[in-house]
């Protein structure tokens, strides 16, 4: 039995509004509008001044309290982009160090975008059948932006700075992983550099899409939809997972969308974040049924099934 020990976020104190990020997005008053009157965005989760080791160490942190930091076997940093800092930035070494994780074997996993998180619980899942018992997996998730084509996924997001972890072992109070499934559409690969013609079908089909592989995950976890205590999402954007949750037959307040105004899309790491607010908040709680999921461009689609336990998840 593999379970999620421990979760932890960083997330930035600061953050930018819509409206000043118009004119570095260059977006006009109408496009700005349709972020924050339709897609729900208010303000974008920055972090000026912190660079990604540290993002991602701060995540980790959170995820280790209390932990012997020796029995973690792996580090694993999930990263959408796929170059996340230069190779000579040592960014995995510098977080293996800080975190004080003497015994753990350190590799970075990309190349399914923004459901790279989601992926790297499987991969945990995995790497945790050769670990001897009490061994741990921490995956780290986390990216900064690096340039304006990835702060922005036109008339659909905008991107923010703040980066979750999660401890994977087998103790019995935490969170189990009951069922999980992807899919990849690899005639995407182009993602926004698609032709027009395949840019258009992509829009057509993602919703059916993200609800396909949702159904797949209730599937392989036996688990109804209308079990599901909360949907805990990507931040892209509110009305995308409104017409996600018409879909499913799942009622809307169900998608916890909270997150979407205050932080924006914080790639791979969004619904980890989702998870440890809602459950600081009360929103969901030890013996819930809950759903993680996503999308990537490219088109990337992941979603998994966990039980709440009673572990801490900070």
């Amino acid at each position: 039995m593999v379970t999620l020990e421990q979760v932890g976020a960083f997330v930035p104190a600061t953050s930018v509004s819509v409206d000043e990020l118009r004119a570095p997005l260059g977006l006009t008053p109408g496009q700005a509008l349709l972020f924050t009157r339709v897609l729900g965005l208010d303000r974008v989760a920055s972090a000026p001044g912190v660079d990604l080791a540290t993002m991602l160490t701060r995540a980790g942190e959170q995820a280790l309290r209390g932990v012997d930091r020796g029995d973690v076997r792996y580090l694993v940093h999930a990263h959408t982009i796929q170059h996340a800092a230069p190779p000579s930035g040592r960014v995995l070494e510098r977080v293996r160090l800080a975190l004080g994780l003497r015994n753990a074997t350190a590799l970075g996993v990309c190349h399914q975008n923004c459901v790279i998180g989601l992926y790297a619980m499987q991969l945990a899942r995995y790497l945790l059948l050769s670990a001897r018992p009490g061994e741990k997996v921490l995956v780290v998730a986390g990216d900064k932006i690096l340039s304006r084509s990835v702060h922005l996924i036109p008339e659909t997001t905008i991107t923010g700075e703040a980066a979750a972890a999660f401890l994977a072992g087998d103790s019995p109070r935490g969170d189990r992983i009951l069922g999980s499934a992807t899919r990849f559409i690899g005639r995407f690969y182009q993602c926004l550099d698609c032709p027009g013609e395949l840019r258009l079908e992509y829009k057509r089909i993602y919703l059916d899409a993200l609800a396909d592989v949702i159904r797949h995950a209730l599937a392989d976890s036996g688990v109804a939809a209308a079990d599901l205590a909360a949907v805990l999402p990507h931040n892209v954007n509110q009305l995308s997972w409104k017409k996600v949750a018409d879909n499913l037959g799942v009622p809307a307040d169900r998608v916890y969308l909270d997150n979407v105004p205050k932080l924006g899309h914080c790639f791979s790491a969004d619904p980890f974040i989702n998870l440890t607010t809602a459950r600081a908040s009360g929103r969901v709680g030890p013996g819930d049924l809950v759903l993680l999921a996503s999308a990537g461009l490219g088109a990337s689609f992941a979603a998994t099934v966990i039980r709440l336990g009673e572990g801490t998840t900070r």
